[in-house]
């Protein structure tokens, strides 16, 4: 049984497709360094080649099934530790199958398998569309901190900057420490080395206060329902919500 490991990005997951038709070996695993491997594995080290990347991204976009490369790069951005493998089997799946469109093959795991791990992904920057709340800086800018299960803020980047395109803002991935900078529709994003400090200005620490006001007016203790409010809300995502640390 033979193991891929390869640096975690994208270029290098593309690489160990090539490398499994070219050395003609199918992984039972395909992961970084950070997950376990099986007892009594071969483990082989794919290093990332943008030129054997490319010619699988071209393998994909030859193929007949309907979204391949959209598929595979938003699953890229689950967390989910068994998404590489996954991936992996569904573009190889995919390019087996290159003359078909099995996008709706759902009895096929290796294309269920990466749907499910895409809707997930999705549903998740949906959902943070409406749960990210802003806080204005001392410096002038929003702020916005969240710890999404999934590496979505570059999805979420579209949605702030088309609704705030005079207004610079950040959205802060503090679980992987990544920062989006975002001025009118441009937008950066950054992984920096160490802690991020953000100091709010003195009318936002007011209002957040007035808001803590108001949502502890309007809730009424006794019809407290926590079990809806769950299924409205993952309560992981509570403790970045202002009316939520008091």
């Amino acid at each position: 049984m033979t193991a891929f490991i390869y640096d975690g990005t994208f270029e290098g997951l593309l690489t160990c497709v090539f490398e499994a038709y070219s050395l003609k070996i199918l992984p039972y695993l395909i992961t970084d360094s950070s997950v376990q491997t099986g007892f009594g594995s071969e483990i082989l080290k794919i290093s990332s080649d943008f030129v054997k990347a490319e010619r699988v991204k071209k393998g994909l976009k030859d193929c007949a099934t309907k979204d391949a490369l959209y598929n595979i790069k938003t699953a890229f951005l689950s967390g989910d530790p068994i998404k590489s493998t996954a991936i992996f089997n569904f573009i190889k799946y995919c390019i087996d199958n290159k003359k078909t469109d099995e996008s709706r093959n759902f009895a096929e795991p290796a294309i269920l398998n990466t749907d499910d791990i895409v809707r997930k992904v999705i549903c998740e920057s949906h959902r943070f569309k409406g749960f990210i709340r802003f806080s204005e800086s001392k410096n002038g800018y929003y702020y916005a901190h969240y710890e999404p299960d999934n590496d979505i803020t570059e999805l979420l980047i579209p949605h702030f900057s088309a609704r705030f395109r005079n207004m610079p803002f950040i959205i802060h991935d503090t679980k992987r420490n990544i920062l989006a900078m975002c001025a009118g529709m441009e937008y950066e994003i950054i992984h920096p080395d160490k802690p991020v400090n953000v100091f709010l200005s003195e009318e936002e620490t007011e209002f957040q206060n007035l808001w803590k006001t108001y949502y502890n007016s309007v809730n009424i203790k006794s019809r407290k329902n926590l079990r809806q409010m769950r299924e409205y809300m993952p309560e992981r995502y509570w403790k970045n919500l202002p009316e939520k640390y008091q």
